[in-house]
């Protein structure tokens, strides 16, 4: 078991080891939705992911007495062998797609991800290791993986309201990640989600089993906002991210 928040089983499987997190982790069941519903998006968009699966489980018994795993269906994720981010890393430099940070930077702001990089009044969270870069022959490839606390804070019942989508937060902005940012490869990263048909996403948010209580109203209300707020970030978040950068790294207007 891992100490994070999901308190995740790392388990062999007969397709490889995987992360598992279930039914009665202590972040409860929308960690799970989330899990789920940011996977079949990033997808959507282009970014990368470990293979994940929805898989039922039994009872499984731990060393920690204070956690219950209960059965019924749990999402798997395969365990890469992979380097997290770090403070100035030159991973990023070796990125086969360098378009991959820009498509994460507005990926997360649409999910409203808190799970990677957010900065707030309460202070800035910075975390280095829900990002992973993967040996791709010469090159590297970005994974990005745990989305338990993508969309809400508390419940996703309870804040998948108005203010969800009108929020003008940019999410994802690791230092790291300014020099590699293009206003065309942001634009072209918000023009990939805004071409996402609204019944694909509705199909996606209607996705999760029922065991992990998602109504269909609320998949519906998820699938509407992510629409709305898509459309949204057309408009705010280019300049949100290049208001104080007229200049490209190069010194040249871009």
């Amino acid at each position: 078991m891992l100490s994070t928040s999901t308190k995740p089983l790392h388990v062999m499987t007969d397709e490889g080891a995987a992360l598992v997190k279930y039914m009665g982790n202590r972040a409860g069941l929308d960690a799970l939705v989330s899990e789920l519903l940011a996977g079949e998006l990033a997808g959507k968009v282009g970014l990368r992911t470990p293979d994940f699966a929805v898989v039922d489980i039994p009872i499984i018994e731990t060393s920690d007495p204070f956690v219950t795993v209960q059965p019924g269906p749990a999402f798997f994720s395969r365990w890469e062998q992979a380097q997290s981010l770090a403070p100035n890393s030159k991973l990023l430099a070796s990125l086969r797609d360098p378009g991959d940070v820009s498509r994460l930077v507005v990926f997360d702001t649409w999910i409203r991800n808190k799970d990677r990089f957010a900065d707030d009044p309460n202070g800035t969270l910075l975390n280095y290791d829900n990002i992973l870069f993967k040996a791709d022959k010469r090159k590297t490839q970005l994974l990005v993986i745990d989305h338990s606390h993508a969309f809400a804070e508390t419940s996703l019942e309870a804040e998948m309201h108005d203010d969800w989508a009108t929020e003008r937060v940019v999410y994802g902005l690791f230092n790291e990640f300014l020099p590699m940012l293009k206003r065309s490869d942001v634009k072209s990263a918000i023009d990939t989600v805004l071409a996402l048909a609204i019944e694909e996403i509705e199909t996606i948010c209607q996705s999760t089993p029922v065991q992990w209580g998602i109504t269909a109203a609320v998949a519906d209300r998820i699938a509407e906002l992510l629409v709305r707020r898509a459309n949204l970030m057309s408009e705010w978040m280019p300049d949100a991210i290049f208001a104080q950068l007229e200049l490209d790294f190069d010194g040249k207007e871009e």
